[in-house]
């Protein structure tokens, strides 16, 4: 039970008790996790918190669009963070946004692994052909669908969760506006992302 504890609380606040080494050394295995993940199982992560199917893509493609989002999430934090405390540093803001990244690697890991990729054919299929009820899809399918999509929210509120807590440490900010500065900016980036599409198709 203790352990068990101890394993939540650093899921919770992955930036308490931990050093910088390890928690750099963490975010760089995120950062390399995604990259092998979009790459072998073709997701294009087209805004901070956007993630959709896409055709298959060279490592280079995949490793520069990944670098598109880190970077200029790094960038616009950072620029938040220098506003309120000028001695934070860019590895302090980027070792953040690649924690909170793992919230990601989790979306990949329950969206689109082979398996669930199988169990969506049909629903994808009843779209197609016009069947908005659905009537055509397996009832299991729907069940562990609606299950793993509900999970993928919690994650969206997890990344939220380890962004706003490493950025509050990163720019010693205990102000409540601060939470809601970065969730709105991050949420304008990625809505610019997704519209303007910068990556490589």
């Amino acid at each position: 039970m203790k352990g068990e504890n101890l394993m939540f609380k650093m899921l919770l606040n992955p930036f308490e008790n931990h050093t910088d080494r390890t928690l750099s050394i963490f975010g760089i295995l995120v950062l390399l996790t995604m990259i092998l993940l979009c790459w072998q199982w073709n997701i294009i992560a087209d805004g901070i918190i956007q993630l959709h199917n896409t055709t298959e893509k060279p490592l280079w493609k995949v490793i520069i669009n990944l670098g598109i989002n880190v970077g200029l999430l790094s960038l616009l934090m950072f620029g938040v963070a220098k506003l309120s405390y000028h001695k934070t540093r860019f590895i302090d803001v980027l070792k953040v946004v690649l924690v909170a990244n793992f919230a990601q690697v989790m979306v990949m890991l329950l969206l689109f692994n082979p398996f669930l990729q199988e169990m969506m054919m049909p629903l994808e299929k009843a779209i197609l052909e016009g069947d908005m009820m659905l009537k055509t899809v397996p009832q299991m399918n729907l069940i562990v669908i609606s299950i793993v999509s509900l999970f993928a929210v919690a994650m969206l509120y997890y990344f939220f969760h380890l962004l706003v807590l490493g950025m509050k440490i990163a720019m010693n900010s205990k102000k409540a506006y601060h939470v809601i500065l970065i969730i709105l900016l991050t949420m304008i980036l990625d809505t610019f992302l997704h519209f303007f599409n910068p990556y490589l198709i």
